[in-house]
This record gives C-alpha cells, sequence and structure tokens, in this order.
C-alpha cells in the first residue's frame, strides 16, 4: 500500500516539476505550452492532406499584407490596433503555384487582436460563415480570418480552386493553426457580460475610440445588435478605472438622455435610468466598474430582458452558504453562548 502510494506522490511531484520548469499550463485541453513563438504556429508540412509548406515564415511587408487582408483601408484599420509584425508562410505542392497562404499576425495584447478582429470581419453574412474557430472566425470567399490569444491569423486561397472545395481547405488550414496557439479560446471580458440570447451572430465589436460618437466614452466600448422578429436593439458598454470614474460616464450619459425627454429609475444595476437616447427608446445602468445600455425599437420589455442579464452578468458571484457549516456554528453557538 504504501509503495503505491510513494508512486503516486512521485508522479504528482514529477508532474508538477514537468509544468513549473516548462512554463506549461493544465486546462481542460490538457497541458499546453504558456507560449509559442509565432514561427512556430505554422502548422508542418502535410498537416492539411498533402499540402507541404514551401518556405519557411518570413516577415511580411505592408504592401503584401495589404494584399492578404484585403485593402488599404483594412491595413489601416490594423495598424489602429499596434500589430508588432506579421509572419508569412506559403503552402502547396512541390515545383506548383501555392494554393494558400497563411499570416500570423502578433499583436500587443488580446484585446487587440480581438479589437482588431472584430473590425476587420465582414458584417451581417449568413450564419454559416461564422465559425468556432479559436476565440471566433469568419470565412468569406478565398479568405478565413479568425483570433486566438494575441494572434490575428488570416489563410487566403492563393490557387484557383472553387467553392465547395475552397471552404473546406481553408477551414482545415485555420483548425491546423489553432490547434498551435496557446488554447485561450474565450472572449475579453467585455463579451463575456453580453447575454447570448437574440443577440445578432458576428456583432459584437469593440472600439478604440467612443462607439456612439458623441465623446462619451473616450477609452473606447463594446457594441452588439440585438433583434427580435423585426425589432431591433444596439447595446453598448464601457469598462472604467474605478468607481468614481463610472459616475461620472452615467452622469454623462443621463444628462443627454434628460436633453431628449424626461426620464425614470429604471431598477437594473446599483444606479440605472430609462427613456430616450439617440432619437430612440433606450435605457442605461451601471454595475461595478461597468456602464451598459441599448436603445433601439425593441418593446420596453424586451429591452429591460436585455440589461437585466448583462446586470446577472457583470454582478459578482458570491457562493451560497454551505447548510451544513451553517447548523454547525449554530450548534456551536448554543453550547458556548454569544461570543
Amino acid at each position: 500500500m504504501s509503495a503505491n502510494v510513494n508512486w503516486v506522490w512521485g508522479g504528482c511531484l514529477f508532474l508538477f516539476l514537468t509544468v513549473f520548469l516548462t512554463g506549461c499550463t493544465i486546462t481542460t485541453e490538457g497541458m499546453q505550452e504558456a507560449e509559442v513563438p509565432p514561427e512556430q504556429i505554422f502548422p508542418p508540412s502535410k498537416a492539411v492532406a498533402s499540402y507541404r509548406q514551401l518556405k519557411l515564415p518570413v516577415k511580411m511587408s505592408d504592401e503584401d499584407l495589404e494584399a492578404q487582408i484585403g485593402n488599404s483601408q483594412k491595413l489601416g484599420i490594423l495598424k489602429k490596433w499596434s500589430p508588432l509584425h506579421t509572419l508569412a508562410a506559403d503552402y502547396g505542392i512541390p515545383e506548383r503555384d501555392p494554393v494558400v497562404k497563411i499570416t500570423v499576425t502578433e499583436m500587443g495584447t488580446k484585446q487587440n487582436a480581438y479589437g482588431a478582429y472584430t473590425n476587420l470581419r465582414p458584417g451581417l453574412l449568413n450564419e454559416g460563415n461564422y465559425l468556432k474557430i479559436g476565440v471566433h472566425a469568419t470565412v468569406d470567399g478565398e479568405r478565413l480570418m479568425f483570433v486566438q490569444d494575441r494572434f490575428l491569423i488570416v489563410v487566403r486561397s492563393t490557387g484557383a480552386m472553387a467553392d465547395p472545395a475552397r471552404r473546406t481547405m481553408l477551414i482545415n488550414f485555420g483548425r491546423a493553426v489553432s490547434d498551435r496557439v496557446p488554447r485561450d479560446i474565450t472572449d475579453i471580458e467585455l463579451v463575456t457580460y453580453l447575454p447570448y440570447e437574440n443577440r445578432v451572430p458576428a456583432t459584437e465589436r469593440l472600439d478604440k475610440e467612443d462607439p456612439l460618437g458623441l465623446g462619451l466614452f473616450k477609452a473606447g466600448g463594446v457594441t452588439a445588435l440585438y433583434r427580435i422578429d423585426n425589432r431591433e436593439c444596439k447595446v453598448f458598454m464601457a469598462e472604467a478605472r474605478d468607481s468614481g470614474t463610472v459616475k461620472r460616464l452615467m452622469a454623462n450619459v443621463k444628462k443627454e438622455m434628460e436633453l431628449e425627454s424626461p426620464i425614470q429609475e429604471l431598477g437594473i444595476g446599483i444606479e440605472g435610468y430609462q427613456g430616450r437616447f439617440l432619437k430612440s427608446q433606450a435605457m442605461v445602468a451601471r454595475r461595478e466598474t461597468v456602464l451598459f445600455g441599448c436603445y433601439g425599437t425593441m418593446t420596453e420589455k424586451e429591452m429591460k430582458n436585455v440589461i437585466a442579464g448583462i446586470d446577472r452578468r457583470v454582478k459578482p458571484y458570491k457562493p451560497p452558504a454551505i447548510k451544513e457549516k451553517v447548523k454547525e456554528n449554530e450548534a456551536d453557538n448554543k453550547k458556548t453562548g454569544p461570543q
């Protein structure tokens, strides 16, 4: 029995030392490296069918990157999110023209990578164009783009292949790249506050500047579109540095609403109001250091459901008291008397 225990403890110690010394992290996906150099993100030859990596990854010029992501306007959007550098590699059959070009753009932070992706992906495509590769992925024509960890990846078909074979090839290459990225496959925190119900796919967008264009949220924020039948509302959120800052943000939004119509208490969040904003029915609330609101053509009940859903997600989780422990404490108090 003692020998088995020693084996177990020995195995645990070995696992701990391996994780500690190699910088790995144990996740639900297994053991993953904490950091992966961008050069190692590119899949090896024959990871997808018989296609081979024709050349080792090299740094990409702005001119070539413009063609990879679409046009000069999109390159400007990418630059706004402070990319560090971009590596590129071609894949295909030796002695033939390449069929795929893969680029890996390393951004300074996960938030910048997510922001670049949400501003570059086309909006309002068919739901089948949005895929679960990495955190989010979009396939549109000759390109597949996705974000994962602090990397923005673009897979572009450079051959004459047509759909559906082209789409399948792009998706397979995208998954092969995703498997080689540290598996951070969660949204940034602000986006996790958005309820899924009635949210229009791929409308979540992170902005560096005020998403409403009124100069209220100078540090940027998140927006998303919700729809029920033909009724819509646009949700906006911004996170402040501290409670004092979020109170000032609320005062600014409240002032804008009061310019359009009288307001009334909402009853959601620490502080909340409803009235009109940007010439539409609107609601706004704050919880912790997050300000959130919506405006549009949804009914009052529908909009309240959206705002209440955000409020529940922002509100810190407090674990329920364990009944057995409460009973033990009560029994102890009866024996010893009040302290």
